[in-house]
Parts: structure tokens; sequence; C-alpha cells
């Protein structure tokens, strides 16, 4: 007995020991401030001797626990899938490099992942219960280029099921809730991501875009994301929902961060050919200029297939949208007002063309724990793509890649295209620009955010970012600038020069700390995300379906479901 309890003493030493050293913060470096951090001011601290990219990686996994899963006052954020439960042993291999005088251009750059982007050493859900525990073995394109360019992966974030739609809602991980105001949309697909970043979770997101899916979340949750050109980054490793219009891009919280990650990403991969020979900037960050404004036209698209890009916006956000244009005029930009593209085709019918055999063969290229597309569906936890029969009528119906109404999709794509650089070049126009949302804010109307389409349906590159925020509520509103195929260093150029004429953004109230998983190890954590998703499941979306699963998953069950498996945990420890 006294051998057990000398060696539970021992092992409780050790926990605390090991917890202790995991959660070193910048608490012992006051002159380096977590929030809002920079790549530059993290890198200028290590440069000083203030801070190593242990104690960065215990800083930021420290505030997730905190905030992430806080319940006491309000829903849960909820941005976070997985925690990388190797981070504290790459963070330590980083230090070790950087004593030896090696230092990449992302060092210890803390990198949140959406879930359908692979890693090596983390699963890949696309937030669906349907693929519990899928580990691919190598990491996608992207990920490869910010590993080795010294990024670290704190974990990967919360998203819709299979990117299928706005809500942050899904059966592996339950609800996002805006980090603005909990109750209120986060939207998707790419919502963990924008609100790890939006919350000081992360310090940069990479999300994936088909409908909006980078521009919505950044722009609810007051943070920059781009959309970027087809074929400008690689899409190898990414659940190929929609292979024919994603798109991956980063998620940050100002451009010169994104011009950054942008130059590491931003790369030709002989595994995907849209890649190939793809125009590409030498440098993104050459375009930070603060006089990015000057001699600039913008065209304001006032309406799109006939349909108003304002629709529903209350009088006080116009108003601020007006402004915002008054203010690119002072910066030296031309306003030209009055745009209309009344024959652009918004139709997306074929769009999946070639899903099927896509995702079979992503499935088929590791163990995974689905064998292909069908089997996603019989599994009877793809909750987002409806119940077992309508799932596979689905992926039946799906048209094969190389199909008439697959080169129908390329058609349509390349046909909006140049038409929209056609009105570009009838008015000589640098960008367009348009409301992420008719509504202004954060919204679950989608017939709100289809202006997003004009991007998505051309395969340009768009760049959201935040104008400033509603009266009630203080929700931040965001607009597109949208560039000609592959100007992503013009959008940069013009985002930038107008982020820096701004006052800073305003950050988001963090809720109240939730002392009680500030102790618990990364696995545990880590357990009760899995918990959260499958008991969400089991009692509420598999009895519902996924066009009510926003009304009926609300903030507050939500809330109820995560203080339920918080407190169990509790009582088991």
């Amino acid at each position: 007995m006294t051998k057990i309890r000398t060696a539970l003493i021992l092992f409780l030493l050790l926990l605390v020991t090991n917890f202790a050293q995991a959660q070193a913060t910048t608490q012992n470096n006051p002159s380096f401030k977590l929030e809002e951090a920079t790549i530059a001011s993290i890198h200028t601290a290590f440069k000083n001797g203030q801070l190593t990219c242990k104690q960065l990686v215990g800083a930021y996994i420290d505030r997730i626990k905190k905030y992430n899963l806080s319940v006491d006052d309000k829903a849960p954020i909820n941005a976070i899938a997985v925690i990388n439960p190797n981070v504290f042993e790459q963070a330590k291999k980083l230090d070790a490099a950087f004593q030896r005088g090696r230092m990449g251009p992302l060092h210890c750059v803390p990198v949140l992942l959406k879930d359908n982007i692979d890693t090596y050493d983390m699963t890949t859900t696309s937030g669906s219960l349907s693929m519990l525990g899928n580990q691919p073995i190598e990491d996608a394109f992207l990920a490869e280029k910010l590993r080795n360019a010294g990024a670290i992966f704190l974990g990967k974030g919360t998203m819709d099921e299979f990117s299928s739609g706005v809500a942050g809602i899904s059966s592996g991980h339950g609800r996002v809730g805006n980090v603005y105001n909990t109750a209120k949309n986060s939207g998707g697909s790419s919502s963990g991501p924008a609100t790890a970043v939006s919350a000081n979770f992360a310090l940069i997101g990479i999300g994936s875009d088909n409908s909006g899916s980078i521009r919505i979340p950044a722009a609810f949750n007051g943070v920059v994301g781009l959309r970027t050109s087809t074929g400008l980054i690689s899409q190898t490793g990414i659940f190929p929902r929609g292979n024919l219009d994603g798109v991956a891009g980063p998620i940050t919280r100002n451009v010169e961060d994104l011009a950054r990650v942008l130059d590491v990403i931003a790369k030709s991969d002989s595994a995907d050919p849209k890649t190939a020979g793809v125009p590409r900037a030498r440098s993104y960050k050459s375009y930070l200029n603060r006089k990015g404004m000057q001699n600039k036209r913008i065209g304001v698209i006032q309406s799109v297939a006939k349909k108003n890009s304002f629709r529903g916006m209350p009088e006080d956000t116009h108003d601020l949208f007006e402004r915002t244009l008054n203010n690119f005029e002072r910066m030296g930009a031309k306003i030209i007002p009055d745009i209309h593209l009344p024959f652009f085709d918004l139709n997306r019918q074929f769009n999946q063309a070639g899903e099927r055999e896509d995702i079979n063969r992503y499935l088929a290229s590791y163990p995974s724990v689905r064998k292909n597309y069908a089997d996603i569906c019989r599994s009877h936890r793809a909750f987002m793509l409806g119940k077992t029969d309508d799932c596979l009528n689905f992926v039946a119906r799906l048209s094969r890649k190389n199909s008439d109404n697959y080169n129908k999709a390329l058609k349509m794509f390349r046909k909006n295209k140049e038409y929209v650089e056609k009105i570009m070049d009838h008015y000589n126009l640098d960008a367009l620009i348009i409301p992420v949302s008719s509504t202004g804010s954060a919204t679950y109307d989608t017939r709100a955010v289809m202006n997003e389409l004009v991007a998505s349906n051309s395969g340009l590159p768009s760049i959201t970012m935040n104008i400033g925020y509603t009266h009630q509520g203080a929700m931040p509103i965001g607009i597109e600038f949208i560039g000609r195929q592959y100007a992503e260093g013009d959008l940069i150029e013009m985002a930038y020069a107008y982020e820096k004429q701004t006052r800073p953004r305003k950050l988001p109230v963090m809720p109240w700390a939730n002392q009680a998983l500030v102790g618990v190890d990364i696995p545990t954590y880590n357990n009760l995300l899995t918990q959260i998703g499958y008991e969400t499941y089991k009692n509420v979306l598999s009895k519902t379906t996924p066009q009510e699963a926003a009304k009926v998953l609300t903030p507050e069950l939500f809330r109820r479901i995560v203080r339920k498996n918080i407190q169990e945990l509790g009582s088991a420890g």
C-alpha cells in the first residue's frame, strides 16, 4: 500500500512538473504581448531573448484551454477540433534549431489548419463523425511548405461538416460561435480558423473556400481572409470536396502576415496540374505599400445577375460603406460607383462534378477509416450529407470527371472570368468591391452571402477585410475586394494601404475563463472535444436535418451540452 501511495505521489509530482513546463507563458516576459501578436513581433521577441518557442506555444495552449470552451456566461466559441499532441516536442526542436542559428521565415509561427487539411501528426476528419480517427500519413503540400518554413501547427480548426454550409455546424464538433457574440453565426465553412485567429488562439489560420468559406467567417469575425485564384495554391492533401472551384488560403489579423504566409504556400506542385504555369509574384511582401490606394480605380458592384448587392442592409451599415469609399478617395483612389453584372452566371449545379472520383482517390491514398465516398454515407454519421439513402443517391448522381457537366462547369467559370475582366477593362478598374454580407454583419441567412459567388464562380482572387462595426452589438462588418486573375498582389497592396489608415481592430471581449480546463493535459482536452461532438450528434443533430440544424442546435442548447461534458470530466477526475 505504501509503494502504491509513493508511486501515486511521484506520478502527481511528475504531472504537475510537466504541466508547469507545458504551460510556460509570456507572463514571465511582460514586454511581449500575446494578444494581436504578429509574425514580426514574435520574431523580434525571439531575437531579443524575450521569448522561446516553447513559451509561446504554452501561452497559446493556455489561452485555448481558458476560453475556447468557456460556458459560464455564454455559448462557447469552440474553434478547436484538436490540439496537436506533439506541439511541445516540436517547439523544443524549433528552439534547438534557433540556438544553432536556424530561423525560417515562419519560425515558430503558431498555425491552426482547417480540419480538411492533412498533416502526418494529426487526424483529418473534415468535421465529420464519420471520419473520426482518420489519420493521413503525409502533410498536405501547403502544410509541408509551412512546416519547412518553421511554422508550428497548434492543431486543427472546427468547420462545417465536409465544407457543407456557412454556419459552423458539424457532427464532429457541434456548433462554432462568433467570437464577438457567441450567440451569432461564426460563418463557415472555415469557422474554426477564423474564430481562432480573431480570438488570439493562433497567429495564422489556413482555410479552404468554395462558396465563401474563407471570406464569410473572416468577415464575420473581423479578420482578413484571402480566396486565391484557382491554381495559385496546391490542393494536394486537402479533402477534395468541390475540387473544381475549391481553393486554400490564409486567414490573419493583418495584411502583412497574410502576405508573409502567401509567400510560403503559393508554390507550384507537380502533383496538382492546376498549379503549373501560374504567374506568381516573386514576393507578395513587396506589395506592402502604404500608398497602395493611390491612382487605383475601384468599381462598386451594385448588382449581380440582377440581384441587389446591398439588399437588406441597415441604413447605418450602408452609411459606413459609403464613408469607407470616401476614405478610399481621400487616399488617392477613384471610385466608379455603379457597376452591374447582369449576365454573371450564379449557377452552382455542376461545381461538384468529378467529386466522387476525387474523394475515392483521396481515401485510397492512405489507410483511411473510410474506403470510398459511399462508405462515408453508410457510416450513418455523415450528418451534413443527409440520411444514408439520401447521401448514396447524391453520390450516385454526381457527374463524372471529364463528363459533359464537368466541362460545362469549367466553361461557366471561364466565361464568368472573361465577363468580369471585360467589364474591368471597360472601366479600367484595378479591383471591384462588394459587401461580404448584404445585411452587413453576421447572419444565418444564406441569401445574404450570395455576393461571394462572384469570385467563386469565376476563379478570381478576393480579399476580405473589416471596415468597422455595427452600432448595436458591435459586430464586425466586412467588405471584399475582387481582382483580376493572379492579381493577389494588387489586392494585398490596396488592403494594406487601407489597413494602415484605419484604427486597430476592436478586440473581441473574451468570456469568463474556464479554470476547470486549465489543468487538463492535451489528450484529455482532445477527448473532451470528441465527446462533445459525439453527444451533440447523438442527442440533437441526428434527429434533425442539415437545413434545420442552425435553428435546432441553439447557442443555449449547445452551451448546456458542453457544460455537462465539462462537469462530467471534473467528476471523473
